[in-house]
């Protein structure tokens, strides 16, 4: 996904789930070879994951608008990848013998563990707001409004507070002496 908008998310999850129904039907060479099979749903559980955690930074970071239909698409498409994947590692483990281990079923395993992980512990992404909000301040609009609204909320720091950067406590000292000084 490049845009992160609604056209581009449901573009990025059918053709996801057009790979993925390509294999489960076994059509091409590649689909023939159940350690290629098992490989090429670790691929899609990868790109599947590294694609949401990408739209996430990127409404975190104020560079997309969160959009819930979006966030609907991509929760709906990776439960559908899990289970299938799922399915997938049963069958590879149940055809696996003793003397045959299968190289994409531990891996497999290892991208189904962190798609878990995504899907199991899923937020959804905000933009952030805070004492040094990770985003370009519009000095109009909306989201700037939104902003200075939120950072308005917040509760002042302690009197006593000090970064734990050295030099960011050497520049705090300097406005505070300037602003005793009146400059």
């Amino acid at each position: 996904m490049t845009t992160f908008d609604l056209a581009d998310a449901r573009g990025f999850t059918a053709d996801l789930d057009a790979r993925r129904v390509q294999f489960d039907n076994g059509e091409g060479m590649d689909c023939a070879d159940l350690d290629n099979t098992l490989r090429h749903y670790t691929t899609l559980c990868s790109e599947f994951r590294d694609a949401v955690r990408l739209w996430g930074r990127e409404v975190f970071a104020g560079r997309v608008a969160f959009d819930l239909e979006v966030e609907r698409i991509l929760l709906d498409e990776g439960n559908k990848l899990y289970s299938s994947s799922m399915e997938m590692l049963a069958y590879g483990q149940k055809e696996e013998t003793g003397e045959t281990v299968l190289d994409g079923r531990v891996s497999l395993q290892s991208a189904l563990f962190l798609l878990n992980q995504l899907l199991a512990n899923w937020i959804s992404p905000r933009l952030a707001v805070g004492p040094s909000a990770r985003v370009g301040l519009a000095s109009d609009g909306p989201q700037a409004e939104e902003i200075r609204r939120r950072l308005s909320e917040l509760p002042p720091l302690p009197a006593d507070w000090q970064p734990r950067d050295p030099r960011q406590v050497r520049q705090l000292n300097r406005l505070k002496q300037s602003d005793q000084h009146g400059v």
